[in-house]
């Protein structure tokens, strides 16, 4: 794979990743309030489907690490993908701190506690607050692993990159919806970090984004394990 075809796919990656950095939490931080869990859901799980069906990319360090072990890229294409989209992760969250008149965030980002509402910090979108750790590393790891399972059999069921797009981009939407009153939603290492890169100190998001950087690798793991009792696949293809 020559260096302008590794450039090409971590380009897009980029693009795809700062979608739906604006799409999932930048609507959780400028419109939360008036488009409730539902429309923040509807967000990311579009976000999802415009930037694998349009753009070409999947936006997210845990489906590049899913598709890298069950084969569908090779090692460059996997590293290349990291680096555009951790640097959209940033960039998308370094507009959305510019739109936030450069405050930094309390909503959109993702940790664990559950009294953060009652210390008088608002997460965002009508929560009840955040899980316990327990709680959202069971919850991520979960739901996580259930949408690399979605990606994976869209993918090599031979539908139409626009078909997997829409599952896909459906999955995500309806894991959001389960994750936001628990941990805000992470399912995404380059979404989690660059949320965590603004997020004002006493969400304590940066401090505790390690989990939603651990828990998708073992998501996609096991997404990958799990489609493969369900599908034709073997470990040797």
């Amino acid at each position: 794979m020559s260096e302008t075809t590794i450039a090409r796919l971590a380009g897009a990656e980029f693009v795809g990743t700062t979608i739906v950095m604006l799409g999932g939490p930048g609507l959780m931080v400028i419109a939360g309030d008036e488009i409730g869990p539902l429309g923040v859901a509807v967000g990311f799980g579009a976000s999802i489907a415009i930037a694998i069906g349009v753009i070409g990319a999947v936006a997210n360090p845990m489906f590049s690490l899913a598709l890298w072990m069950s084969q569908g890229i090779g090692g460059r294409e996997l590293l290349s993908d990291w680096v555009g989209q951790f640097l959209g992760g940033v960039f998308g969250a370094a507009l959305i701190f510019g739109m936030n008149d450069t405050t930094r965030f309390t909503t959109g980002v993702n940790s664990w506690d559950p009294g953060r509402l009652d210390e008088g910090v608002d997460i965002g979108v009508n929560l009840s607050g955040y899980g316990d750790l327990g709680v959202v590393l069971a919850a991520e790891l979960t739901v996580g692993t259930l949408v690399v399972v979605v990606l994976l059999s869209a993918i090599t069921q031979q539908r139409s990159s626009g078909a997997a797009a829409a599952f896909t981009g459906l999955a995500y939407m309806v894991g959001t919806m389960f994750l936001l009153g628990i941990s805000g939603a992470g399912m995404n290492p380059a979404r989690s970090l660059g949320m965590a890169a603004f997020a004002d100190t006493e969400a304590n998001a940066l401090a505790r984004v390690w989990l939603f950087i651990v828990v998708p690798v073992a998501a996609a793991f096991a997404g990958t394990v799990v489609w493969l009792l369900i599908d034709d696949a073997t470990i040797d293809d």
